[in-house]
């Protein structure tokens, strides 16, 4: 008779982000206000005034991740009509997106980026070109895929939730191939809908593989 053996069958390393103010750089886009971001007991609240702006939080090793998960809840929600208005830079606002910058072998530094962008790059240890958006309370059915309309290289992927307690959701997504990631991004923005919401997140975990 085969043994299988504890660690064969033992569940995954997971990793869960700190949700604390030293943990992030507050990366703002020049001419739009900048949400305000307020830690608490390892809970992060955005507040989303016809604004935008996120966290990043770079990682000093690639992280292939295979699962992500996190609670949340908001008060209010963007102006977004519906999947098609998602698509347009004129919709491209959410309640919150969880947002993966991935491994690229390119190490170029573009010119005439951003200062935002020039921000990122200063930040990261690996070189990225792609990104994925996970995104709750989005206008596309759950799972779904679409393309940022601000840039080609940020696919948008909805996330489905369920509903818990006291106005929590739990969204979880879980990719079909482990992804490596070289930095995280937390993100709400209500600037191309004129919108003024408030989230709450946390419980952020990454399954590694």
């Amino acid at each position: 008779m085969m043994v299988i053996s504890a660690n064969a069958i033992a569940e995954k390393p997971q990793q869960t982000i700190l949700l604390q103010a030293d943990n992030f750089e507050h990366i703002q886009f020049k001419r739009i206000q900048p949400n305000q971001y307020v830690y608490a007991n390892q809970q992060l609240k955005i507040i989303v005034n016809d604004s935008a702006s996120f966290l990043m939080k770079p990682f000093d090793s690639i992280k292939k991740i295979g699962q992500v998960s996190f609670e949340w809840r908001s008060e209010g929600a963007p102006k977004v009509k519906d999947a098609h208005h998602e698509e347009q830079k004129s919709g491209d606002d959410a309640v919150f997106k969880l947002g993966l910058l991935l491994e690229s072998d390119d190490s170029s530094l573009m010119p005439f980026l951003p200062s935002w962008m020039k921000r990122v790059e200063s930040l990261l240890t690996f070189p990225s070109e792609n990104m994925i958006n996970l995104v709750v309370a989005a206008r596309h059915s759950p799972n779904t895929k679409w393309i940022n309309p601000y840039n080609k290289r940020v696919t948008m992927i909805s996330m489905a939730s369920v509903k818990g307690e006291n106005g929590w959701q739990q969204s979880s997504y879980q990719f079909e191939k482990p992804v490596n990631v070289v930095a995280l991004w937390l993100m709400s923005d209500g600037d191309n809908t004129g919108s003024r919401f408030t989230v709450h997140v946390k419980n952020i975990k990454m399954e590694l593989n």
